[in-house]
């Protein structure tokens, strides 16, 4: 065999190998892009959630207040009360840390 004939199926594999490298880092690239953009979309979709689930709960509370109020139960208002103000707490916290 000549000897250009082998350096260039050497230098022609050696591209080949080097595009195939290139595509695969391209798709790893794009992969993980993709997986952030997923979790950070999670993570700002659950902050509005934990907003919204604490106005519920305080929602919620003052239902159980208004119950207590109705049916004479102290151990209920208590209840009602502390879930207000643990909900009030979680939702200053967060807006802090906006």
């Amino acid at each position: 065999m000549n000897e250009s004939y082998i350096s260039n199926t050497l230098h022609q594999k050696a591209k080949d190998i080097k595009n195939k490298i290139k595509e695969k880092v391209y798709y790893v690239k794009n992969t993980v892009q993709q997986s952030i953009s997923q979790v950070n979309h999670k993570f700002h979709r659950n902050k509005k959630r934990n907003w919204i689930g604490n106005c519920v709960s305080i929602a919620i509370a003052l239902l159980i207040i208004a119950a207590s109020w109705l049916t004479a139960t102290n151990w209920l208002f208590w209840i009602g009360v502390v879930s207000i103000l643990s909900n009030a707490l979680l939702l200053i916290i967060s807006l802090i840390k906006k």
